[in-house]
């Protein structure tokens, strides 16, 4: 005969006042044979499981019941709600918070070294670029080459038709042109005489440098009082006040410009060493072709003038001829005298230094 405990179903004596398991008391328990206590014990057990499954299914089921809207008005106790909260899993238990500085380290240390700076710095510089404008131009430099080709413009119309101006031009063409042949006319003969006097003392040879600056400076004054004249007898005498000066200037060069021309050319030929007894006859043809080039526009622009106070032409043309004798004779009173005084100088030098 045994006892079976209520509580925990354990098999105790007869005589047993209490379980020797759970220590509940015995006192009403009627004692059983074994027979009935085997076949009590498959159903207890039966019991238990069930009780233990409907446990592990209420708690699977308490997250359902809790957003379910049969069951929002059910108290959930706190042990539910401890096992809602805390998954039983320990991976996913939550971790406590950590400083600021210990999580920047952390990130940096999984996502492995932070890249350099370098390539934004190239990207800014790339970007800074972009966005610079580009330089301007050199305004003098624009201005030069601008004044080159309507200066080049202006010789080739003058070969073309030397006897019409078609257009206005810059009114500093003329003196460009002018400048641009006592340069050539003077580095010729520089060139000429440079070899001459390479031969001699330092200071002859510094003697006759002097002497040809001073002729290349007398010739380009006489050039510019040529067309004073002719520019005072046009605008004066002849009263054609439609030109300044400059313009005046501009398009007396423009019927000349074929002196520019041969200029240069001697000039080239003087550089190249071209130049021998056959070739200073053409430069001399050349230079005097241009010197009566430069004479005829003069006159060409006298007769061309628009004559507003009825003065002959003719009376004007004499009264240029005499103004030019007095100019040149000025000129080559006071140019040449030093002139001359400078070559003899240099006679005197030269005859000193062979003992004369």
């Amino acid at each position: 005969m045994f006892k079976i405990c209520p509580n925990c179903g354990a098999h105790n004596t007869a005589t047993a006042k209490f379980c020797t398991r759970c220590g509940t008391s015995l006192a009403g328990v009627v004692a059983t044979a074994e027979t009935a206590v085997q076949s009590a014990q498959p159903t207890s057990e039966n019991e238990s499981s069930t009780a233990n499954t409907a446990a592990v299914s209420e708690q699977s089921s308490v997250p359902s019941s809790l957003t379910s809207s049969s069951t929002q008005n059910q108290p959930v106790t706190p042990q539910q709600t401890q096992s809602q909260v805390t998954p039983p899993d320990n991976s996913q238990q939550q971790v406590p918070p950590q400083p600021a500085s210990t999580q920047t380290q952390s990130q940096q240390t999984a996502q492995g070294p932070a890249p350099t700076a370098q390539p934004y710095q190239q990207a800014d510089q790339t970007q800074q670029q972009a966005q610079t404008p580009p330089e301007e131009p050199n305004p003098t430099v624009e201005a030069t080459k601008k004044y080159a080709g309507s200066y080049w413009r202006y010789l080739v119309d003058s070969i073309k038709h030397p006897a019409t101006v078609t257009r206005p031009y810059h009114q500093y063409f003329g003196l460009t042109s002018l400048a641009i042949t006592i340069v050539s006319l003077a580095l010729t003969i520089a060139l000429m005489t440079g070899s001459a006097v390479s031969s001699l003392p330092g200071a002859i040879a510094s003697n006759v440098l002097m002497t040809f600056l001073k002729l290349v400076f007398l010739v380009a004054v006489l050039m510019i009082a040529v067309v004073a004249v002719y520019y005072l007898v046009v605008n004066g005498m002849l009263g054609d006040r439609r030109r300044s000066f400059l313009t005046f200037t501009t398009e007396y060069a423009f019927h000349c410009n074929w002196m520019v021309f041969f200029s240069v050319f001697t000039l080239l030929m003087q550089m190249l060493g071209m130049i021998n007894i056959g070739s200073i006859f053409l430069i001399w043809l050349l230079l005097s072709l241009g010197s009566g080039l430069f004479v005829i526009s003069g006159t060409y622009m006298l007769f061309t003038a628009q004559s507003t106070n009825r003065f002959d032409k003719i009376y004007a043309y004499l009264i240029v001829g005499i103004l030019l004798v007095i100019v040149f004779l000025i000129i080559m009173t006071f140019g040449l005298s030093s002139i001359l005084s400078g070559i003899g100088q240099g006679i005197n030098d030269f005859g000193r230094s062979f003992n004369f």
